[in-house]
């Protein structure tokens, strides 16, 4: 292990601060260590506040409050039931739009704290032009490129949203990295919440059976229509102005899981060997490679966006490592059975969008993996591994787009 530089100037402020402008990375592991070494020291407090607050001080203060979370309840409950109103099907409609009025009452909700009035322009012009994508698409549904616009669509949304949260700090990677927490808790708490919801839910069927009253049919068409659509607002809520964006359990989750995930790729891919799978002709199998790639992609993620001391997670590094360089392996074998597939069967808008997205996460995992070694090697800070990750989140967004707008007129919506 390498001296300590800052415990040998802990007497000196003015050498200290000077170490700090000259090796800030380094800084901040050798800070790590010596607050483990003198807990008490008064001068290692300050600066681990300092840096702390360097950090965080891009969070903004949001003091949303209750009753316009239940006004954004009713009102995506309402625009829900827009089908009984209205000569529109249910299968027009809800694939269409369902995305797009949850994740519009979620940037809703964010909007009012934007200072930026360039920013709320741009989500809410954004807004309207994936409403008028939505609303021009055919009604078509067995067109595969509509179909993956209709995939992709909600993606685009969440880029708004993400732009929304983030607001006039959505270029720095801190921020961007909070909105992949966010997401990931906000997914959480909707599971808990949608677990109450349904008790309750039974707990109400069983009690008004009791007195001989069926009130199934009207609750689920009313009551669980408008609760479902309102557990993604609640959870927000309760991320952003109840817990002040600090909650971790997400990234817990994810480390929790690393671990168990790479042993199930790894068993995976050696019951792939002896049952002698192949994605190059299995269709389902492949497409199940590739969720597969997705899930670890965003384990991953969740987990280095949590990153804050190296010295302290070298198992979470070691399992990360290990499950990105096993996942970049399943991704080259998805990769040559999707370029085999295009060169036997041809160019359709499934194969386009699945092998733009394989590319992209391949490039990503790459990079990833070469900050995590060079990382985990040199105990260095995490913070160029969290900027890999969060500077390439637009390319994703940028990708999205082009799948959910480009694509179907590519294919004149075939």
């Amino acid at each position: 292990m390498s001296n300590n530089e800052l415990l040998e100037l802990m007497g000196s402020p003015e050498k200290l601060e000077l170490l700090y402008r000259n090796k800030p990375e380094q800084f901040r592991n050798w800070l790590n260590e010596a607050i483990i070494k003198h807990p008490e020291s008064e001068t290692l407090k300050v600066w681990n506040a300092r840096i702390n607050f360097t950090r965080l001080s891009f969070i903004p203060e949001t003091k949303v409050p209750l009753f316009i979370v239940v006004i954004l309840s009713l009102a995506s409950g309402f625009l829900m039931k827009l089908p009984a109103f209205l000569p529109i099907t249910e299968k027009w409609f809800y694939p269409r739009f369902a995305p797009l009025i949850v994740i519009c009452a979620l940037i809703c909700y964010f909007l009012p704290v934007i200072n930026s009035f360039k920013i709320k322009s741009i989500i809410i012009v954004g807004l309207l032009l994936c409403t008028a994508v939505l609303l021009l698409l055919p009604d078509n549904p067995m067109s595969p490129s509509i179909i993956m616009s209709q995939i992709h669509m909600p993606l685009v949304l969440g880029s708004l949203l993400a732009l929304a949260f983030m607001a006039d700090d959505w270029t720095k990677p801190d921020a961007r990295l909070l909105y992949v927490r966010y997401v990931g808790e906000v997914i959480i708490y909707s599971i808990l919440i949608l677990i109450g919801g349904i008790v309750l839910t039974l707990l109400t069927f069983g009690l008004f059976g009791l007195i001989g009253l069926s009130i199934r049919e009207w609750y689920i068409s009313h009551i669980v229509v408008f609760g479902l659509v309102a557990i993604p607002i609640v959870a927000t809520f309760l991320y952003d102005s109840a817990l002040k964006r600090v909650s971790k359990i997400a990234i817990l989750i994810s480390n929790v899981f690393s671990p168990l995930l790479l042993i199930t790729v790894f068993v995976y891919l050696l019951a792939i060997l002896y049952q002698g799978k192949s994605p190059y002709a299995d269709r389902d199998f492949f497409i199940s490679f590739n969720g597969l790639l997705v899930i670890v992609l965003a384990i991953t993620v969740f987990s280095i966006s949590g990153k804050s001391k190296p010295e302290t997670s070298r198992v979470v590094d070691k399992v990360n490592i290990s499950l990105v360089s096993v996942t970049l392996l399943i991704n080259t074998v998805a990769l040559s059975a999707i370029l085999f597939r295009l060169s036997e069967y041809g160019i359709t808008p499934n194969r386009v969008a699945v092998t733009g997205s394989n590319i992209l996460i391949f490039i990503h995992l790459v990079l990833i993996l070469k900050a995590y070694i060079h990382q985990y090697k040199n105990s260095d800070s995490p913070d160029k591994l969290k900027k890999v990750v969060a500077n390439y989140l637009p390319i994703y967004s940028t990708w999205s787009v082009f799948i959910g707008v480009i694509l179907p007129v590519m294919f004149a919506f075939r």
